[in-house]
């Protein structure tokens, strides 16, 4: 089976890591595949995006030079493959219809609310959702967005970005002197982690006990908890390791149509690592939380302390959450349950 992939960035850039480069891995090592791969974006973009650095004009022309001679790559590629798959990048309408022509064993794979942002990228959504043999959402949210615009129902299947539990440390109990509230995420989402600061540091600030680690966040001004409050650059080491030290991990989103396009990758990982979650109550996240089993859910702002406080006042309930997380984080999203879902569908594909 040959099979060309289009990944939207690089394996620095999380979600074709995620949701491409760790499948092809597993699936070549054990089955006949041979794929080749061409990304959207360049290395050293990705890399730029992941730190939350500035690009400069001329680095952004470079960077459009770049796709172009990608999308040449993938054109290329519709003829010497059996399938062709595309990670998240919406191309012009007339591209996507010549891939087709080219080459009609066409997945396509999303995890954001890519359908949003103004009329092109509708109409490019549309166009993808049409043309497609197969389309993988990340979620039963964006498998009924897929669906409202024009996907074929029997075409759509949900695909949760996944992980290896077996690589990432787990909570122990906490320290009674201590107790961590955590979040991972990029400096371009830490305004959802700002937007709570105040009920977070109002919980804090009552119990000189509670700490805060922030994993990949921009750095913000947290007053009088400086000195409790954690900031660590995201590296695919802490994110193994670093979780494990939290009681609590945080998915602050908004409730609107983008925050509602969104995995809950976040999530995912906590429960990996055995730790208790507090999410808002939005898109996938209610997927994802079985509440009052393996986390809570938060509806009003004044919840976020409201649940900290019994997390606090019951450590016996973080460790029993922790624990019904990772077992669910096992069962429904470690790569050794997912990997097979996504190699049958390009299989499927190709012997339609």
């Amino acid at each position: 089976m040959k099979v060309f992939f289009f990944t939207e960035g690089t394996r620095s850039s999380a979600a074709s890591r995620i949701r491409v480069y760790e499948y092809l891995d597993r699936i070549q090592a054990t089955e006949a595949l041979e794929s080749r791969t061409a990304s959207f974006t360049s290395e050293g973009y990705c890399r730029r995006i992941v730190s939350g650095r500035h690009t400069s004009a001329g680095r952004r022309i470079l960077e459009k030079i770049y796709q172009l001679l990608s999308v040449s790559r993938l054109i290329f590629g519709c003829l010497s493959c059996e399938a062709v798959f595309i990670q998240r990048v919406l191309l012009p309408v007339w591209v996507q219809r010549l891939i087709v022509r080219l080459n009609r064993n066409l997945v396509y794979d999303f995890d954001d609310a890519v359908y949003l942002g103004g009329k092109k990228k509708e109409k490019r959504f549309a166009s993808q959702m049409g043309l497609a043999s197969r389309v993988l959402a990340v979620s039963r949210e964006a498998a009924g967005q897929a669906t409202a615009r024009g996907a074929d129902p029997k075409k759509v299947a949900v695909l949760p970005s996944s992980l290896d539990c077996a690589v990432y440390r787990t909570r122990t109990d906490s320290r009674p002197d201590k107790f961590t509230v955590g979040w991972i995420g990029s400096p371009a989402t830490t305004l959802y982690l700002e937007r709570i600061w105040e009920m977070l540091a109002s919980f804090a600030n009552a119990h000189p006990e509670v700490h805060f680690l922030f994993l990949g966040a921009e750095q913000f001004d947290t007053g009088r908890l400086t000195e409790r409050t954690r900031f660590e650059p995201w590296t695919a080491e802490a994110e193994k390791n670093l979780l494990s030290q939290m009681d609590v991990g945080l998915m602050p989103l908004d409730d609107d149509d983008w925050c509602r396009g969104k995995g809950g990758y976040k999530l995912i990982q906590y429960m990996t690592a055995a730790v208790a979650t507090l999410a808002s109550a939005v898109g996938a996240n209610l997927e994802i939380v079985l509440e009052g089993r393996t986390g809570m859910l938060v509806r009003e702002l004044e919840d976020w302390r409201r649940c900290l406080e019994i997390y606090f006042s019951d450590p016996g309930l973080c460790s029993s959450m922790g624990g019904a997380g990772r077992q669910r984080a096992q069962e429904i999203y470690d790569y050794a349950k997912t990997t097979p879902v996504f190699y049958n569908v390009l299989k499927e594909v190709i012997t339609k």
